[in-house]
């Protein structure tokens, strides 16, 4: 991917709204997979603002048929999109990265993955291709008892969740020795507004459009 110097997203967050209704039939259709999702929701409304082109935001894997202008997710996801054909290729720019956090409920005695494995409690991760460093770690910690979900508001629910920060519910947040998500985006391969996707791309890469992205970190 082009623009080597991502944004690191680290404040605590999470906005509750991941899907924003862009009415209009012209709207730019983006795609954003969950741990981006709310971010990309920010970024797009300091986009629209600016006088861009209106976004309809829907999260999901990157790899469900559709006509996406815009493609956004971690970059192992991002990678099979342009291998699959779902992405334009060398229309792809690094945008953020997003930490991992263990969210655990206001008052809970686990202060870390090692309370986890102790306790033996029932932690919820973040699903799909984007967690595998995160399912990796549990590993290693010696924690098989898990659940996964790419559900937002339960991952934001759960007594103990192991997320990106951007998927942290409103307890606390405690730093953990997870990779952090490499968040990318593309135009998509089907788009019927190219150029104005292009522009959103370029913006997602942008110093401003970086600054918005990570608003969804001061949204709690």
């Amino acid at each position: 991917m082009r623009q080597a110097a991502p944004l690191v997203l680290a404040i605590a967050l999470a906005p509750a709204v991941l899907v924003r209704s862009g009415g209009a039939d012209d709207a730019l259709l983006v795609r954003a997979s969950p741990a981006p999702a709310p971010c990309v929701q920010a970024a797009g409304r300091a986009w629209e603002a600016s006088g861009g082109r209106p976004l309809s935001v829907e999260p999901g894997g990157l790899r469900d048929p559709g006509r996406w202008d815009v493609l956004v997710g971690a970059s192992v996801e991002l990678t099979r999109a342009l291998e699959g054909g779902g992405a334009a290729s060398d229309s792809d720019v690094d945008v953020a990265l997003i930490p991992w956090v263990l969210s655990v409920a206001p008052g809970s005695s686990v202060r870390g993955l090692e309370d986890v494995a102790r306790s033996g409690v029932e932690a919820t991760v973040l699903g799909g291709d984007a967690a595998y460093e995160a399912r990796r770690v549990l590993a290693e910690h010696g924690i098989g008892r898990f659940r996964e979900s790419s559900d937002a508001a339960r991952l934001r629910s759960a007594a103990v969740a192991l997320v990106p920060i951007s998927l942290a519910g409103s307890g606390e947040h405690i730093g953990v020795d997870v990779p952090p998500i490499r968040v990318g985006a593309a135009v998509g391969a089907r788009s019927g507004h190219p150029d104005d996707a292009a522009a959103f791309v370029r913006y997602l890469a942008s110093t401003a459009g970086q600054q918005a992205f990570a608003a969804c970190a001061s949204a709690q």
